[in-house]
């Protein structure tokens, strides 16, 4: 629930630099709950039991923890975010229930806003939906209180109403909004990150979807990149034209896409040149990564040969560069193309054992 945009925010965050602004902000709200309820302790419309007091201490020092947590731990994962918006709409609802007035219930009560703004943004609609249900329950709640005590509703709805539009619609809007914005920049990535004839990604695209990969990952891996070559593509456009060349490019695509792994990343990276980049945990996978490429070799008409080039490297070793292992598998693609087209070479192994 909401961890698809979780994922994109924190990504957003990370990327933008703004991790650290974002966190000290969240301690920031966390320290001023707890000052607001030492303060609430001790104004008249502030409670007037012991039991009220009580429950303001205990939602002061969980605030104080909470925002050391912010401060000096890593940034959640989806699970705890998900426990602070939960934490945090129950100590401003504990925090408004105590106070001795509906007036001054209802105007505690706006601090859930800032809640439903965090769970917006961070957590997407269902988190933020639930939220916000919340959040009108307890505002009805209290204003049937009140009228149940003798205030008139016309005196609550002064305070109600602007407590259930900024509780309720304006992060409800604020979601449409950043919703709306992260589908249309996910189009528009998308768009920049993949090749337009086969639907693959582009180089650009590759190399971001392999930063994903590599981050994901704590051990470390076996990279392995292969490079495909439609032997004598430039003949095929000049006899037959270039919409046969895009043909033989999209059926190479396809048969592409659709033998890679979940995790495997296909792409295009300019010309008739294909390529497949993938994170493996040892030699054996390798080996089957070999197996399933032969096949690729011949079209599936059998018109067509495919020269292909793989290279691999671990990530932990020293100088690591993907850049570098594209350079080797062109090597061994080209090599192939030498001697005949149409098979499999790999990079550092001798011709034989290609």
């Amino acid at each position: 629930m909401g961890v698809r945009e979780f994922a994109f925010a924190t990504r957003a965050l990370r990327e933008g630099r703004m991790m650290g602004a974002f966190t000290r902000f969240i301690a920031m709200a966390c320290f001023l709950l707890a000052m607001l309820c030492v303060v609430t302790a001790v104004i008249p419309m502030g409670p007037d039991t012991i039991a009220g007091r009580a429950i303001l201490l205990t939602v002061a020092v969980s605030a104080v923890l909470m925002g050391l947590r912010w401060l000096f731990t890593p940034w959640p994962t989806h699970g705890p975010a998900v426990v602070f918006v939960v934490w945090a709409d129950v100590a401003v609802a504990l925090l408004s229930m105590v106070m001795s007035t509906p007036e001054a219930r209802l105007s505690s009560a706006l601090y859930l806003g800032l809640n439903g703004i965090f769970a917006a943004f961070l957590l997407g609609p269902r988190v933020l939906l639930a939220h916000c249900v919340f959040g009108a329950v307890v505002i009805a709640a209290i204003t049937v209180e009140g009228m149940s005590s003798g205030a008139a509703l016309w005196d609550l709805g002064m305070f109600a109403l602007p407590a259930l539009a900024w509780v309720v619609f304006v992060p409800l809007a604020g979601c449409v909004l950043i919703t709306s914005g992260r589908r249309a920049l996910r189009a528009t990535v998308r768009s920049a990150e993949s090749d337009p004839l086969t639907g693959l990604w582009n180089r650009r695209g590759m190399l971001s979807a392999f930063g994903r990969a590599v981050r994901n990952v704590s051990e470390p891996q076996i990279v392995a990149v292969a490079v495909f070559d439609i032997d004598k593509f430039k003949q095929l456009n000049d006899t037959h034209g270039h919409t046969a060349g895009d043909g033989a490019l999209i059926a190479l695509a396809q048969r592409l896409r659709a033998m890679a792994q979940p995790g495997e990343i296909p792409a295009r990276i300019g010309g008739d040149e294909l390529m497949l980049v993938g994170l493996y945990s040892d030699t054996d996978d390798i080996d089957d990564l070999m197996l399933r490429l032969t096949p690729l070799t011949r079209s599936a008409e059998g018109d067509l040969t495919v020269s292909i080039g793989v290279a691999s490297e671990r990530t932990d070793e020293p100088h690591f560069l993907v850049d570098d292992l594209v350079r080797h598998a062109d090597t061994a693609m080209y090599r192939a193309k030498r001697t005949g087209g149409g098979r499999c070479s790999v990079y550092g192994r001798p011709e034989g054992n290609g």
